[in-house]
């Protein structure tokens, strides 16, 4: 039995409880419900954070709109110091709290240390634990998995291309 916790304004939290409750994650295995309450939050752009057994739901599509952003303008920081940074807190937050990184004290520090996307190719793929970011994330956090292998896909296209490949080709040929 998982047990689910929400933060947020009422307001969140009500209409995220709502949602859930439809489902009842709290009956499936943890990397299940983890997966299942991933779309939700995608499907229902729920704001309140999510908690299965005290650790932290992300919305997949979230982040790779994010991420997408940062591709375009090819930084992380804004050009307009007046204005907020391209990487938004919800990226930064996944970025150090699940992908083996430290905060570096807070968002701004994080930018100075990875502030263009080639930065950030090599930080996934050698983290600040000298890891790729897809060995770092623990099997039963299949959210988690399931937004770095995207991530991955959309920052290294010919990687994933050949990973396709390569496991199809292992497939039993039909006669």
């Amino acid at each position: 039995m998982n047990r689910i916790t929400y933060f947020g304004s009422e307001k969140d939290i009500t209409e995220a409880i709502a949602v859930l409750k439809q489902h009842k994650p709290e009956n499936l295995r943890e990397a299940d419900a983890r997966l299942l309450i991933q779309k939700l939050i995608d499907e229902h752009h729920l704001k309140a954070s999510i908690l299965v057994n005290g650790n932290r739901v992300w919305g997949k599509q979230r982040i790779l709109q994010n991420l997408e952003k940062i591709i375009k303008h090819g930084t992380l920081y804004n050009q307009d110091q007046k204005k907020p940074p391209i990487l938004s807190r919800y990226f930064y937050q996944f970025l150090h709290l699940e992908c083996g990184s430290l905060s570096h004290y807070d968002i701004a520090g994080w930018i100075h240390r990875y502030p263009t996307v080639e930065h950030l190719k090599k930080f996934f793929k050698n983290n600040e634990f000298g890891k790729p970011v897809r060995e770092w994330i623990p099997s039963d956090k299949a959210d988690v998995k399931a937004i770095v292998q995207a991530i991955e896909t959309r920052m290294f296209p010919f990687q994933a291309y050949l990973k396709t490949r390569n496991s199809e080709s292992k497939l039993p040929k039909r006669h």
